[in-house]
């Protein structure tokens, strides 16, 4: 007797679907690899005549229903994998990072794009005033014993215009527009203010090592140039410093598949697959000094966006400095090395007294944050130290 294909096929799909309401309610197994990225909890369904009457109660469940469905993980992953492998497209999702794909995996950041074609507000004037007060700050801390060094890193667009898809330029050019901080570079040389001209070693770095600055699968510099920063780093501030920084032992540079930062971007997009978009880069294994003790290391405060956290990583895996604080985007503390987040409340901190062991303050931002002009920390320090 001659089964039909089509009975089958259905009896296979109902069970399917009671499979996977069974998974919703119960769940039997595990959802799968955890997803990467920010997401908000649904609101439960508010059951009265004025949320029924106006569909508000539905929209509830419908929400519900598709961040609890079973296999949900899988079922976003699996999505994720036929738009990128088909149609070389990424998920834009109503909140968190929206991830933008360049032909060879060339991943980036949409609010970069944004930024190279539409710089910041930020008037002369307003810039003038901040680079007073950040220059007061630098005196104040220089006349206590401790230097401060700005340090500003790159944008993955700036750096790689060339592997950001056409269509995103909206027919503009970044190279004819000038951001906030290309308008704040000779101001801050004309104020004497201590930076680190991350955009400009960038350009001068790219026609020697020009694929390995940035990975394709991440969004801040990569371990390999982050080194090479972490030693300009240490040239700039060790002839200003109480204890200075030893010298960096590169040990290896292994060349793999990227780890960490320098494939954030590619976690994001939470495909089901992701081996072959991880294209190897090289990564360096510093060598963990032994010469300099403990208590003759530098203890560093950092100040910074995301862009601080390769050199934190890397500078204590050389074990070159004392274990201090990370006060990211100068709204939350974190122990180094280790990131783990302090109830510290920045609000309350003596900062004469917070100060008087560190040996350096660096703040780390990328160019796009000089609206931001340091989240709030130059009004701080100012106003707390005479």
């Amino acid at each position: 007797m001659k089964i039909r294909a089509q009975p089958l096929l259905a009896l296979g799909f109902a069970g399917l679907l009671w499979f996977v309401g069974l998974q919703t309610y119960w769940p039997l197994l595990p959802q799968g690899a955890q997803l990467r990225g920010v997401t908000t909890e649904a609101a439960p369904p508010v059951w009265d005549w004025t949320a029924l009457h106006s569909g508000v109660t539905f929209r509830a469940i419908e929400n519900w229903f598709s961040t609890h469905v079973g296999f949900r993980n899988f079922w976003v992953r699996l999505d994720n994998q036929v738009t990128y492998s088909l149609f070389g497209e990424t998920e834009r999702r109503s909140e968190g990072t929206h991830v933008v794909a360049g032909p060879g995996d060339w991943l980036f950041e949409h609010h970069y794009i944004t930024h190279a074609v539409n710089p910041g507000g930020t008037t002369e004037a307003e810039l003038r005033q901040s680079f007073v007060r950040l220059r007061r700050v630098q005196d104040k801390l220089a006349a206590r014993g401790v230097p401060l060094l700005l340090l500003v890193a790159p944008s993955k667009v700036e750096t790689y215009p060339e592997h950001v898809p056409a269509a995103y330029w909206g027919g503009r050019d970044p190279a004819q527009v000038t951001t906030t901080f290309e308008r704040g570079r000779p101001l801050l040389a004309a104020y004497g203010i201590n930076f680190y001209d991350g955009p400009a070693r960038f350009r001068e770095w790219k026609q020697t090592m020009p694929d390995n600055l940035f990975t394709r699968s991440g969004t801040h510099w990569s371990y390999y140039s982050a080194y090479h920063v972490l030693n300009e780093l240490r040239d700039r501030l060790n002839p200003v410093m109480r204890h200075p920084l030893p010298e960096f032992r590169l040990k290896a540079l292994h060349n793999r598949k990227p780890l960490g930062a320098d494939e954030d971007l590619l976690a994001l997009m939470n495909l089901l697959v992701d081996t072959p978009h991880r294209h190897p880069t090289p990564s360096p294994d510093l060598a963990a000094q032994t010469a300099v003790p403990v208590d003759k290391l530098p203890r560093i405060l950092w100040v910074h966006d995301s862009f601080g956290w390769p050199l934190i990583e890397l500078l204590y895996a050389a074990n070159a400095a004392r274990p201090s604080e990370s006060l990211y985007y100068f709204q939350n503390a974190y122990a180094i090395p280790g990131g783990v987040k302090t109830d510290r409340d920045l609000a309350k901190i003596n900062w004469e007294t917070y100060l008087k062991d560190y040996d350096a303050v660096v703040l780390v931002w990328t160019e796009i944050a000089f609206d931001s002009m340091g989240w709030g920390f130059f009004e701080a320090v100012d106003q707390h130290l005479p």
